[in-house]
């Protein structure tokens, strides 16, 4: 079975979006063959759903498997729906598969708008990793070499370099088990592979490693 047929199994059951099995075939149903109905079903669930992981999981799945289907008007769409700058960023990667840098240009002036609002001193710091990582802004760059592209980049860059290394904040969202109060940083945790998934950094498993330490120390 594959993973787009488990998806379709759990969607529409009470609260569906919470089993461990449809958050990993939604995730991973990026690697799968999207028919046209198959792309039809997970559109009409973005469109409709509430939940931002499921959302974010077909747009991620689109933008990598269904380009060839006319989903022109869908990804503008997103891009108007989300809040979150890196699943509008999906959205435009998406649009630009479509259109010209000129019909671009409108949306990432929005798109830089809405970083530049991120005050410097609170640290957006997953949200930053998520926007320089290899499915971010550094793959718009590469592939289009548009202006629009490479002043957001840019202005991403001096922003993220403007911000503080540290800062006081709890850590423990980044593991279940251990707990402990300290700083957060601004080294990158993880990134993104070019298919989207979350790569942990050997950082990230050295800080883990530094809380556990803590955390079992007398």
């Amino acid at each position: 079975m594959t993973n787009i047929e488990t998806a379709k199994q759990f969607i529409g059951k009470r609260r569906y979006e919470n089993y461990p099995q449809y958050q990993n075939a939604m995730t991973h149903m990026r690697f799968d063959e999207f028919s046209e109905e198959d792309m039809m079903f997970f559109k009409d669930l973005y469109e409709h759903t509430k939940d931002i992981f499921s959302r974010k999981q077909v747009l991620d799945a689109f933008v990598l498997r269904c380009l060839h289907y006319d989903l022109k008007d869908f990804f503008l769409y997103a891009f108007k729906k989300e809040r979150y700058l890196d699943m509008r960023l999906t959205a435009i990667r998406g649009y630009s598969a479509y259109t010209t840098e000129k019909e671009v240009i409108p949306l990432m002036k929005k798109f830089t708008e809405i970083l530049m609002k991120i005050p410097i001193n609170t640290p957006y710091y997953k949200e930053y990793w998520l926007l320089r990582s290899r499915f971010g802004l550094p793959y718009l760059v590469e592939k289009y070499g548009y202006g629009c592209f490479v002043e957001a980049q840019l202005q991403l860059e001096k922003q993220y370099n403007e911000m503080p290394d540290e800062y006081p904040d709890g850590f423990g969202e980044y593991s279940s088990s251990v707990t402990v109060s300290h700083k957060k940083t601004k080294q990158d945790m993880y990134t993104l592979d070019e298919n989207g998934l979350i790569i942990k950094t050997p950082e990230y498993e050295q800080r883990i490693l530094e809380m556990k330490k803590k955390r079992w120390t007398p």
